[in-house]
């Protein structure tokens, strides 16, 4: 990790596979997660759902295994594929360190 200004964000990323993918949940119903950073993440859709470039959400990244939840709002930056990209707002941020350590835990547990 870099550390920059107080604008810079963590360029780390974390993937999920199923079925330890955590879940967004939102007005326009509830989506697989594929990646986290701290800048963003990515969700996957299934066909009928309608999302637009430029779409400002806001809902809730629910973590498998009573792990928690965060509350996160951004714009979609970019649809491609049944995959939906969202760059977070400056206020709903992930807190991807929090996230990494659970995950870092579990991994040396061999649960992942």
């Amino acid at each position: 990790m870099v550390a920059g200004g107080p604008n810079q964000r963590e360029h780390y990323r974390i993937f999920y596979r199923a079925p330890d993918q955590p879940v967004f949940q939102c007005d326009q119903g509830k989506f697989a997660v594929l990646d986290i950073s701290e800048g963003g993440f990515r969700f996957a859709f299934k066909k009928g759902a309608l999302f637009m470039e430029k779409d400002y959400l806001e809902g809730t990244i629910h973590f498998p295994s009573k792990r928690g939840s965060v509350f996160v709002k951004g714009q979609v930056l970019r649809v491609f594929d049944r995959e939906i990209a969202v760059q977070l707002d400056a206020g709903g941020r992930v807190p991807l360190a929090k996230i990494m350590e659970e995950q870092r835990a579990l991994i040396q547990k061999g649960k992942l």
